[in-house]
């Protein structure tokens, strides 16, 4: 889908959602949702938004639910994000990308002004914005047909500093995630 490289930007894509990163969902608010990771409530209890970022490539499904959930997602009164991770196979596999997102490649705009002289909006020609993102996920077996593993790494830098704002914005983030998964047979799973 047409989105940013995070689960927060492809939810944005759903009927009825409206907002950034937090999102509106439903008609309630921005911390009324509730975030599921592999069947575990990640919602920050702090904030009522997600708690966990990770490497995008790492998701196998998003699954976005409002209205007529089930009973288990009683809490939330907006949606529900439900995200689901790889597993792992029985084969070795490592994937790796990066991207890179510079704000002096895209046309600039001219300060703009009213009819009578006021300034409208400063020019785009003093603003920077600049982005990276590395990351890497390898999976595999850890015993064929019973048990398989997936481990995932992002970091990111972005740096964004607007016209008439003193402190840029410089931001780190390392983000990693480690997946087990066991199936002893073929009734039960389990994963940590």
């Amino acid at each position: 889908i047409p989105s940013g490289r995070s689960y927060q930007s492809a939810v944005q894509m759903a009927n009825g959602v409206v907002g950034g990163s937090n999102p509106n969902m439903g008609g309630a608010s921005y911390n009324e949702n509730t975030y599921m990771l592999d069947g575990a409530n990640i919602t920050d209890p702090v904030t009522g938004t997600f708690a966990v970022n990770f490497n995008y490539d790492a998701i196998q499904q998003i699954e976005v639910l409002m209205g007529g959930f089930m009973p288990e997602y009683g809490s939330s009164l907006g949606g529900v994000i439900n995200l689901v991770t790889e597993s792992g196979t029985n084969n070795l596999e490592f994937d790796s990308s990066v991207f890179y997102q510079n704000g002096n490649w895209r046309p600039k705009k001219d300060e703009r002004f009213t009819a009578d002289g006021y300034l409208l909006a400063p020019t785009d020609f003093d603003s920077e914005f600049q982005t990276i993102r590395i990351a890497s996920m390898v999976s595999g077996p850890v015993v064929r047909d019973k048990a398989w593993f997936v481990i995932s790494y992002q970091a990111t830098r972005s740096l964004i500093a607007n016209t008439g704002i003193d402190q840029p914005r410089d931001f780190d983030g390392h983000y990693v995630l480690g997946k087990l998964t066991l199936q002893p047979n073929s009734e039960h799973r389990f994963t940590a």
